[in-house]
């Protein structure tokens, strides 16, 4: 499109009026159709950008909303573990708890019956106060003249007394003993009852503290998974409805750059013959886009390709389309030659390309050859002015759709966009 221009402007004094006003009728209609063009492209630059920051942001929201859903997950996890310890410290507790009750139980039965064997003792133990020795009783009977037989009777009644004397003493010691064990057995139930109570305790409140924590989390997922949704779902909205106002300024444009291409051809033609009947068919058109007469182009910059020329997926936009230059890769502010003699037509701000120099470069093989320079960091030179080939007219930046610091080199013939690689 811009190529036309440096067409238009080399032959501005060869027109006829005719043409003149045509030229001048489209030129206005040219300048209107890019208004606008330059209005929704703006606005699809907003969009665009408006889109990859919620992109972005969308990256970030999904971060956070995995790293929310793990944590969510792991707090449930220790949920779930907490509540099966506190089903399995209850169990645990519950059988303490009634190991606890049978051994105080125990313990109340053994000491009825050490009570009742101490009565028992000190029952017999005053009987035989009262009745003195039962053998030397029977002793003395005998020698008062109680018969043998009897004597007999009674040392075995006393034998018999005191082996049940004997066992109750035995069993009130076994009954001591093992009052004493019941005794130790309910103080240790005891301790392992408060410690397990206490271990329910901090669990519940642990528990309690997932719980509430889950809680929180899940509400926080589904935060994220609402603003996620809704910076997406606006963002892409915006920027498919600009994307169709551009397309419909695009086909408008590209209407009126074919009329101007067939008039640049015209144009050519005719300056062609005044050339040839003038100068004996100059393949330079010389002096007013001060150009050279070597047919090839110079190369900008000195730095590997990148990205060729042809059909490919934008890399910021992501549509498949003409990458309409070749992408050499070098850091930002290194210095841009011209590629060959020329007058800067233009050089300004453009969303795409970003800022960028229109070097038109006269006739070479035949063909009105244009050349820019894109997405650079700051311009050297000022439109209007005449530059020799290998001359600093720019620097390399990252401006526009840009990725990442390179040159964008296009070539231009007879108002048509060309591989540069043809070119160099």
């Amino acid at each position: 499109m811009l190529a036309i221009l440096a067409t238009c402007a080399l032959v501005v004094g060869l027109m006829n009026p005719v043409l003149a006003d045509k030229k001048d009728d489209l030129q206005r209609q040219r300048q209107g159709v890019n208004g606008k063009i330059d209005g929704a492209q703006k606005s699809l630059d907003s969009s665009s950008a408006a889109y990859a920051k919620a992109a972005k942001a969308l990256d970030a929201a999904q971060a956070k909303l995995s790293s929310a859903r793990a944590t969510l997950g792991k707090t449930r996890g220790q949920l779930a573990v907490s509540q099966a310890e506190d089903a399995r410290m209850q169990a645990e507790l519950d059988r303490s708890q009634a190991a606890l009750d049978k051994a105080v139980a125990d313990l109340k039965k053994g000491e009825r019956r050490l009570k009742a064997s101490e009565d028992e003792v000190k029952a017999f133990t005053v009987q035989t106060v009262q009745e003195g020795d039962r053998g030397m009783k029977a002793f003395g009977e005998l020698l008062g003249g109680e018969s043998p037989s009897t004597f007999t009777d009674r040392m075995s009644l006393n034998a018999s007394v005191g082996d049940a004397q004997v066992s109750r003493m035995q069993k009130l010691a076994a009954a001591k003993v093992i009052l004493r064990l019941n005794r130790d057995k309910v103080e240790k139930l005891r301790d392992q009852v408060a410690v397990a109570r206490q271990a329910a305790a901090a669990n519940l409140q642990k528990m309690t503290e997932l719980e509430a924590a889950a809680e929180a989390q899940t509400a926080e997922v589904g935060k994220l998974v609402d603003a996620r949704a809704d910076a997406s779902g606006k963002a892409r909205a915006a920027k498919v409805e600009d994307e169709r106002l551009l397309a419909a300024y695009e086909a408008e444009r590209n209407r009126l750059n074919n009329e101007l291409a067939e008039l640049a051809r015209r144009e050519l033609e005719r300056q062609r013959a005044r050339e040839r009947a003038g100068r004996g068919g100059s393949g330079n058109n010389g002096g007013l886009s001060g150009g050279d007469d070597n047919g090839a182009l110079s190369y900008p910059v000195n730095g590997p390709i990148t990205s060729p020329y042809g059909m490919r997926v934008h890399p910021v936009t992501g549509v498949y389309k003409l990458h309409d230059g070749t992408d050499f890769g070098v850091g930002c502010g290194t210095p841009i030659h011209a590629a060959a003699s020329g007058t800067i037509i233009q050089q300004y701000y453009n969303a795409g390309y970003g800022n960028r120099v229109i070097l038109a470069n006269g006739i070479k093989r035949g063909q009105s050859i244009v050349t820019t320079y894109n997405h650079l960091s700051g311009f050297a030179r000022s439109a209007g002015a005449r530059v020799s080939r290998g001359e600093v007219i720019g620097y390399v930046g990252s401006t526009g759709y840009s990725t990442g610091c390179h040159l964008h080199f296009m070539v231009i013939a007879n108002g048509v966009t060309v591989n540069p690689m043809g070119w160099l």
